[in-house]
């Protein structure tokens, strides 16, 4: 087996047939399953008359999702999925690249893909599809399906988020971001289906429909990551407005509370400067005639306040 090609398998007589692994010239109806930066693979292609700028599309380490015609039996899909994969985020989106060429499905990766892997495991139980478009579609189909399903608890916690008082705003804000980061590789990807729709390869003419669907699916997968990073901020900016409402409500009773003892601050500051002069002095009852003095000075104070509506 050679490094580069993961799996192969025939379709030409309707039925699935696993294929040889050998760097072979192309055969018809044969899709090849590929490892992206094995060493070789470049050669091959180049090796079955591929292009330099297709390969080069083909093989890039970092691009984004899209989709290019080349001619009426040859295009490139570009596609961004899910990284389910053991010790990664799932945010650290993997990258599949479809090549359709003159009736052969070559796809590349550099990480495993779990639409792909399941793909394959139902071609090795005589399941599954039965020709080059439906393994594409396939495809297609499982990288719609996992990201559906990383969005499915997204969705109960967006919907906890205004009755659970006890939300960790840690997890709110790394969910945030791996939202954020989701609609970076995903918000383009709903054009590489709009742009399939309208070109249409004609490989894929008599699946209109499945193209449409995948369309539908990745538009309500744009519209929800949008809506929950709006829920999210609307928290946010919820929960910062109540804080600050809070604190005004605070600053507003210390300054109530403030206003309400200034005078006795003033009389008790002039009563303690400990000089000759002070009435009372001599009079046994003049503290307690002082203290009521106070008194009544605040509770004038109260009066006036409610009736000018500060409290």
């Amino acid at each position: 087996m050679d490094a580069f090609i993961i799996s192969s398998w025939q379709f030409s007589e309707g039925v699935a047939h696993e294929h040889n692994t050998t760097p072979e010239p192309f055969e018809q109806a044969t899709w090849y399953h590929c490892q992206r930066d094995a060493e070789g693979l470049r050669e091959w292609l180049q090796n079955n008359t591929v292009s330099n700028a297709i390969v080069d599309s083909l093989l890039a380490d970092d691009t984004r999702p899209r989709f290019e015609q080349f001619g009426h039996d040859c295009f490139l899909i570009i596609l961004r999925g899910i990284n389910l994969n053991e010790g990664a985020n799932p945010d650290d989106m993997l990258s599949l690249r479809i090549l359709w060429y003159k009736g052969t499905l070559i796809s590349t990766r550099k990480v495993p893909s779990k639409a792909v892997s399941n793909l394959l495991s139902d071609l090795k139980q005589n399941q599954g599809p039965t020709s080059l478009p439906d393994v594409l579609l396939g495809m297609i189909r499982g990288i719609n399906h996992y990201i559906s399903n990383f969005l499915t608890p997204v969705e109960q916690l967006i919907d906890d988020l205004e009755s659970d008082s006890h939300i960790d705003i840690k997890s709110i804000n790394a969910l945030h971001s791996r939202l954020l980061k989701l609609r970076r590789y995903l918000k383009p990807q709903k054009y590489v289906f709009e742009d399939l729709m309208n070109e249409l390869p004609t490989p894929l003419n008599k699946h209109n429909s499945h193209i449409k669907n995948s369309l539908d699916t990745m538009l309500r997968i744009n519209e929800s990551i949008e809506f929950y990073i709006d829920q999210i901020n609307v928290f946010f900016a919820s929960r910062s407005q109540h804080q600050a409402e809070k604190m005004n409500r605070n600053t507003y009773l210390f300054s109530i509370i403030a206003g309400i003892f200034l005078p006795a601050g003033f009389f008790t500051g002039l009563l303690g400067v400990n000089i000759a002069g002070i009435p009372g002095t001599e009079n046994p009852v003049a503290f307690p005639l002082f203290c009521v003095g106070l008194l009544m000075t605040v509770a004038i104070e109260v009066v006036i306040l409610r009736k000018l509506r500060f409290i």
